[in-house]
């Protein structure tokens, strides 16, 4: 039993689920911690192999290996809660990427605010880190730098590549934690935060709690990029969409996303002025089309289930 479960959720990535797994030992020095793996491919199974490796030549943390082989993350995220949930002494989910490793003090960290702040939910920066050389825009966009906040009680977090969870946490929300309508679209975890904001959970964030994330060649592309734009558009507006059911609640946004391109149509014209964000400018642009498009009924299929590897 241990009262810190460790979740990763990994698909097909089984170098850079490696190098996460060797990172935590040195990074986490506590006796109350339990590394939790979820494979979600069971036919390659690489991330099994990589985790029974490891476990063989006497790895330095407990660890446990689970395979789901329902295909999305909305299916081993809920794997994930339901394993971490079973043991009575877990108090905490601390959750991040099988693309990313922790830095120092990163577990500390969202524990500390955890406690001063009395959060149910607490986040911390993701640092993008480039193979290769990356061109400078790629360095600056908003999509690859890492969020800042001051530290303490805060309001809505995004995302759960770097998150600690509290056991009341999950118990303020129904299951499913993770609605199995966002497999195909992603933005389930922004579903899940959304979902804990409105039963009244407290927030916490923490700049000191920081991870690290590979960005491969391809994804220091502009056509990543833009694309990335334009799913974050989708799945936010299908969350929003899902908090505001109805013909009423889709005219309210969709007269807000209308509202959003216009500005951001005539922001356009700032491409032109010295020094522009210029890849910022256009993603915003783009991310606006991605609202309407999920308003549109189509931004569920943007990807196969399964898949989420590519994101």
């Amino acid at each position: 039993m241990a009262s810190i479960w460790i979740a990763i959720p990994t698909f097909r990535r089984p170098d850079q689920l490696r190098h996460l797994l060797e990172t935590l030992p040195g990074v986490v020095d506590r006796h109350d911690v339990m590394v939790l793996v979820a494979d979600n491919d069971p036919v390659r199974q690489e991330g099994s192999a990589v985790v029974r490796a490891l476990l063989a030549d006497g790895y330095g943390l407990p660890m446990t290996l689970l395979t789901v082989a329902q295909p999305g993350l909305c299916a081993v995220r809920n794997a994930i809660a339901d394993a971490a949930l079973e043991d009575p002494a877990m108090r905490f989910l601390a959750m991040i990427d099988d693309d990313e490793w922790p830095q120092p003090g990163w577990l500390d960290a969202l524990l500390i605010c955890q406690a001063q702040v009395g959060a149910d939910v607490v986040a911390g920066p993701v640092d993008s880190c480039f193979v290769g050389t990356a061109p400078r825009w790629a360095r600056e966009t908003l999509v690859f730098r890492a969020e800042q906040r001051p530290w303490g009680a805060t309001g809505m977090l995004w995302a759960s590549n770097n998150l600690l969870v509290t056991r009341r946490a999950f118990e303020m929300i129904a299951r499913p934690f993770f609605d199995a309508r966002f497999n195909r679209s992603g933005g389930e975890d922004l579903d899940f935060l959304t979902r804990l904001h409105e039963a009244g959970a407290r927030f916490g964030w923490s700049p000191d709690a920081r991870v690290s994330e590979w960005v491969p060649v391809e994804r220091a592309r502009l056509s990543w990029v833009l694309k990335r734009m334009w799913r974050i558009g989708c799945t936010e507006t299908l969350a929003r969409q899902k908090a505001l059911p109805g013909w009423t609640g889709t005219a309210r946004l969709l007269v807000r996303s209308i509202a959003i391109l216009g500005l951001r149509t005539a922001g356009l014209a700032t491409l032109l002025l010295p020094g522009a964000r210029r890849v910022d400018i256009a993603g915003q642009w783009v991310k606006s089309w991605g609202r309407l498009y999920a308003l549109a009924g189509r931004g569920r299929s943007r990807r196969g289930a399964g898949h989420y590897g590519a994101l």
